[in-house]
């Protein structure tokens, strides 16, 4: 999924953010920097539960919850807030946060900006939940947290700002944070951006594989096209080869992708395969579990499989290369088991 993030060329906004971007960072912001003053603004019942339960009950448990409640209540005051767009054709954000059409925007691949391998602080992503209503925490939201307690607090605003379609990412503590430098895939200019900050761009991805755009108004709305793109120098081709990604998983500090290779099954060719894949796509210690057909997909994630489901599971398999293995053709799953459903047929 992409995120977008617009910013301002005033001078001192520009040469800050500009910096953090060049050193694959940002800035996660603490509430009372939010421009919407009813930002992490909400109501809350629970407290005169908890008074009237400990008249009734006056246990120690009640009063460990109750200050349990209110260290919750108070992590808003160290929670770091990274406000994101779905558009990055919103003609007010432009207006309002990109200096009215001279500043950027910048496009992340959300996915690799909320690795937790960069920053172990991150929490929570939500899409903000619009509403002309206080936001009131009860004894329910206390079931699920993420989804009542906490996205009541931290993702809930008026919806006189529905159109800038927020998505937010909440951190343990405000501050700096770092991203994976293929983070960014994208910088979309304003239709009247510089040509020196457009310029700047180019030099500080000149490595990187990142696209560049104009945006334009065009038939009473806004438009765009691509004017400029870097690429990293490659070791491999990875065109010369035929295959589709068929998942990628990822956590914090694996990922594995699973792959149908439409190609020749040669050894040397898997092999340059294989470089030429992790060059391209890998960012992590990581694992390739390489395919010969894609029908495959739907016993991925079936656990256990039967002897028939395991069988056609092995027998799909050109090879699983971990990137620690040298061995290029291995395939596990041709394991014992394989080898004793095999001798009962």
């Amino acid at each position: 999924m992409k995120a977008y993030k617009y910013r301002s060329i005033e001078k001192d906004i520009f040469e800050r953010d500009f910096e953090t971007i060049k050193n694959n960072s940002f800035y996660s912001s603490n509430y009372s920097m939010l421009n919407d003053p009813f930002d992490i603004y909400f109501n809350e019942e629970i407290s005169q539960l908890i008074d009237l339960l400990k008249t009734l009950f006056p246990y120690q448990e009640l009063e460990n919850f109750e200050n349990q409640f209110k260290e919750v209540l108070n992590f808003k005051e160290e929670i770091g807030v990274y406000c994101l767009s779905k558009d990055f054709l919103n003609e007010q954000l432009w207006a309002y946060y990109a200096s009215s059409y001279s500043g950027y925007c910048v496009e992340y691949d959300l996915d690799k900006l909320i690795d937790k391998e960069q920053n172990f602080d991150f929490q929570y992503q939500f899409e903000i939940d619009y509403k002309d209503n206080i936001p009131t925490l009860g004894i329910d939201d206390m079931i699920n947290l993420q989804e009542g307690f906490i996205k009541k607090m931290f993702a809930t605003k008026k919806s006189a700002w529905r159109h800038e379609e927020e998505i937010r990412l909440i951190f343990d503590k405000f501050g700096m944070k770092k991203f994976h430098p293929s983070a960014i895939t994208g910088i979309y200019f304003g239709a009247k951006t510089t040509e020196i900050i457009k310029e700047s761009f180019y030099g500080i991805f000149k490595d990187m594989d990142v696209k560049f755009y104009e945006v334009f108004p065009s038939n009473f709305k806004l438009d765009f096209k691509l004017i400029h793109e870097t690429k990293r120098k490659l070791k491999y081709d990875l065109n010369k080869f035929d295959f589709e990604i068929l998942q990628h998983k990822i956590n914090v500090s694996h990922e594995s992708y699973y792959i149908f290779y439409k190609g020749l099954k040669k050894e040397a060719e898997i092999e340059e395969f294989v470089f030429a894949f992790r060059e391209k796509f890998c960012i992590k210690e990581n694992s390739l579990y390489i395919f010969d057909n894609k029908e495959i997909l739907n016993l991925i994630d079936v656990y256990p499989k039967n002897d028939d489901e395991y069988i056609k599971y092995a027998d799909s398999i050109i090879t699983v290369s971990d990137d620690w293995n040298e061995k290029i053709i291995n395939n596990p799953f041709k394991d014992f088991k394989y080898a004793e459903i095999k001798k009962i047929r």
